[in-house]
């Protein structure tokens, strides 16, 4: 065993004990003895459903009524019999079944037959044994569930009759009680987080909940304490975890509000920290920057969002907990990551992109990252979560951090990050034709003895980029490697790139026909690589890739407006 992998091996070991144990106590939590313990108790009625902020889909309503069941890209189509109790098609496609997400379409479906589709799905699945089922009460799977029962239980319940009322509030009491215990055990991150959001709307939502709303109300607290950073970005760095954690937290506070509780400082000052994010995070175009997990940008629920936003102001430049900057000027913006990989424990989606950027101008995206995948596409996940899927330095093909398996391979890496930059130092430098961001990351220096330096000057006047990538070594001298190194430029799918000027520079086109100029002073080329962020699947586009000359550590380059007027 080599001293440079002692370190990832064991946290790699403790981070397998951790899912083994979480796994034992879900066991412990469903024995006859737990389940009698966690439904003993039952409320007289539910007395308040929470608004849901994401929108209804009428196609999809008219498609589960008539028994047509599509999740995670797989399709099956029954007749009169229940989703829950086929086989499903794909383990994505059952989660997304058991988390009863999807539940929120059937309010838009024309006259009854949405809230009988609704009901029905309900009852199969309460009067069933699945429920009871290790796969059913996978803690996230419970915590999405019970919001959306008590969200949409106006609809569920229109027309019910006692029984199953009585069997439907029992059974969300009992699994609020059970993701109480288990929730706290379940995977760190967001997913724990929700867990206790959960639990603390159903407590708001139930009558005679008292018992279950004091060490919800203090689970809650601990976690978004721990969870969301001093700027309001999650502790993954995923921008995905803020939109997501916002459609919860807002709809709890409204809670507190309507049952006439003070809702705790904790809560609100998180909401104010985050909804700030919303726009740093945002291109010109609306999108959102794709790092360390972040998907296709639904539109909507950004829009959504905001108009919760009561300062609506300028967004800000610099988020230094959670890592990253943002630059703009003359309608141009830059997003850049800079920040070290999370803890182990909240890494499961992280990215190997430290340094990596996305830049934006006259309402488009230029420069991007490939972006992680959508549901469904799972063979794609490893190799988004590389280097090479960002627009940064990569060195002899291998990522700036080590996944767990051991290695830096993309295609290869586990679901945690173990090992990767220690240190990331950021300057910026401010005046009134330029913003000049200066960071570097040692994520390369234990296997290729470098140090990654990476300068970025957006003009305030043209809003042009340029950039200087410099390869140093411990000492801050030049690096002198036997590795290549490459710099990598992935251009969104939207926009159309050429060589021009003898193959001196390339002209990138955008979809209003303005034109834009890449130019380097080593040689470059255009190849192949694909946007994965996007709904319907991949889609191929371009990348600019420099390579380090030989003899050389630096490379210098610039995104200039073609007619800078």
């Amino acid at each position: 065993m080599s001293r440079g992998t002692l370190g990832p091996k064991l946290r790699l070991s403790m981070h397998a004990a951790g899912e083994t144990g979480r796994a034992l106590l879900t066991r412990v939590y469903l024995s006859p003895f737990m389940r009698w313990r966690f439904g003993r108790s039952e409320p007289e009625k539910l007395v308040l459903a929470p608004q849901d902020l994401r929108a209804s889909d009428p196609t999809r309503a008219a498609e589960f009524v008539a028994g047509r069941y599509t999740f995670a890209g797989k399709t099956i189509v029954l007749n009169e019999v229940s989703p829950f109790a086929v086989a499903p098609p794909s383990p994505a496609w059952r989660e997304t079944l058991l988390g009863f997400t999807w539940l929120r379409h059937l309010r838009a479906a024309d006259g009854l037959a949405g809230k009988q589709a609704a009901r029905r799905l309900v009852s199969d699945f309460v009067r069933s044994n699945l429920r009871f089922q290790p796969e059913a009460l996978d803690p996230l799977l419970t915590a999405r569930r019970l919001l959306s029962w008590v969200s949409m239980a106006p609809m569920v319940l229109d027309g019910a009759d006692r029984g199953f009322y009585k069997a439907f509030i029992r059974a969300i009491a009992w699994q609020a009680s059970y993701l109480l215990h288990a929730g706290r055990n379940t995977t760190d991150g967001m997913p724990r987080l929700l867990c206790a959001v959960a639990v603390m709307q159903v407590s708001l939502c139930l009558t005679d909940k008292v018992s279950l709303r004091r060490p919800a109300q203090r689970w809650l607290i601990s976690e978004l304490t721990r969870q969301i950073l001093s700027d309001g970005i999650h502790i993954s760095r995923n921008p995905q975890a803020n939109i997501e954690l916002l459609l919860d937290l807002l709809p709890l506070r409204q809670s507190f509000s309507a049952r006439n509780a003070v809702a705790p400082p904790e809560l609100l000052g998180a909401i104010d920290r985050m909804m700030p994010m919303l726009r740093f995070f945002r291109h010109a175009d609306g999108a959102f920057a794709a790092f360390n997990g972040m998907g296709y940008t639904q539109s909507h629920l950004i829009a959504t969002l905001l108009a919760y936003d009561d300062a609506r102001g300028k967004p800000v430049q610099n988020a230094p907990h959670g890592g990253y900057q943002r630059v703009e000027g003359h309608g141009a913006v830059l997003l850049v990551d800079t920040g070290t990989p999370p803890p182990i424990s909240v890494s499961q989606e992280a990215h190997a992109g430290t340094l990596s950027f996305e830049f934006s101008a006259d309402n488009f995206r230029i420069v991007v990252n490939c972006g992680a995948p959508a549901a469904g596409r799972e063979n794609w996940r490893h190799l988004a979560r590389s280097t090479g899927a960002h627009s940064t330095a990569i060195v002899n093909d291998a990522s700036s951090s080590h996944f767990a398996g051991g290695t830096r391979k993309p295609g290869m890496g586990g679901r945690a990050i173990l090992s990767g930059p220690k240190h990331v130092e950021v300057a910026r430098d401010t005046t009134p034709t330029a913003v000049t961001l200066t960071a570097s990351h040692d994520g390369y220096r234990h296997d290729f003895g470098l140090i990654h330096k990476r300068e970025l000057t957006l003009s305030q006047i043209t809003g042009a980029l340029e950039g200087r990538d410099s390869f140093l070594d411990s000492r801050n001298e030049p690096w002198l490697g036997r590795y290549p190194a490459l710099l990598r430029f992935h251009l969104h799918p939207a926009v159309a790139a050429r060589p021009a000027n003898g193959d001196t520079q390339i002209v990138i086109t955008l979809p209003n026909g303005k034109e834009w100029l890449f130019l380097a002073d080593v040689p470059f080329t255009l190849a192949e690589t694909a946007h994965l962020a996007n709904p319907e699947g991949p889609r191929r586009s371009v990348q600019i890739v420099m390579t380090l000359p030989d003899g050389e550590h630096t490379m210098s380059w610039a995104f200039l407006p073609a007619d800078p007027v």
